[in-house]
């Protein structure tokens, strides 16, 4: 019987904080009469839980992040990949970039979707001095200049995955599952293409020192090539 009380106390105090909960909301539109008031009253039958909406604009201005630099790898791509370049190595390597931030991005609008929030294309990118760069200036790059522009975004991209999972954890309404999130699909994977692209770096700028650098030029090439 004392059980019994208790979980009657606690489902009267449960009934009594939850008055708008979606359950009540519904109650209250099958009880009225006008429809336009019935679709007010079901506002909070969605699947926004937790503190979302105050990560959601960082996310969003996250996606678009990724969108771009997406386009600039891709450009990198297709220009180390034309007939005067003639790169494969490095026309694969960036293609393979490009196409992992744009599944990135596409991830991260699921996961958006997944916790009741929506997509805003039109939000910025909070990256400070942002990845983009002229068409020209990515037709001018070289092999070493190219790896170094690549590593500089996936370094913005990381860095920025890094803030809002800060902000996940020490925001006065924190907000786990975003920052679970962010640890799995981006803070580990991202370690790795940083610490790729610098060991890339390194092992170029060796070469380059050599008395014929075309040739240790093409030879790193077509490693990358078999790497990819």
């Amino acid at each position: 019987m004392f059980r019994l009380g208790l979980l009657c106390a606690f489902l009267i105090a449960v009934s009594a904080e939850d008055m708008d909960s979606c359950y009540d909301k519904s109650k209250k539109a099958c009880n009225s009469l006008d429809f336009v008031d019935k679709k007010a009253l079901f506002t909070n039958c969605n699947a926004v839980y937790g503190n979302i909406m105050d990560f959601q604009a960082d996310l969003q201005a996250y996606v678009n992040a990724h969108i771009e630099s997406s386009f600039e790898f891709l450009l990198m791509s297709t220009h180390f990949g034309n007939y005067e370049a003639n790169r494969d190595g490095f026309k694969t390597l960036y293609r393979k970039l490009s196409d992992k931030t744009w599944e990135d991005a596409f991830d991260l609008i699921k996961f958006i979707a997944k916790r009741g929030g929506k997509m805003n294309f039109n939000q910025l990118p909070r990256i400070k001095g942002s990845t983009q760069i002229k068409s020209k200036k990515i037709l001018q790059l070289n092999e070493i200049h190219s790896l170094s522009k690549a590593l500089d975004i996936e370094k913005q991209l990381a860095e920025e995955a890094l803030y809002i999972h800060s902000r996940a954890q020490q925001h006065s309404k924190q907000d786990a599952s975003v920052a679970h999130y962010l640890e799995e699909q981006f803070l580990e994977p991202q370690s790795d293409v940083v610490r790729q692209l610098a060991g890339h770096i390194t092992d170029l700028k060796k070469l380059l020192t050599d008395h014929d650098a075309s040739l240790s030029v093409f030879m790193f090439d077509e490693y990358l090539k078999k790497l990819m």
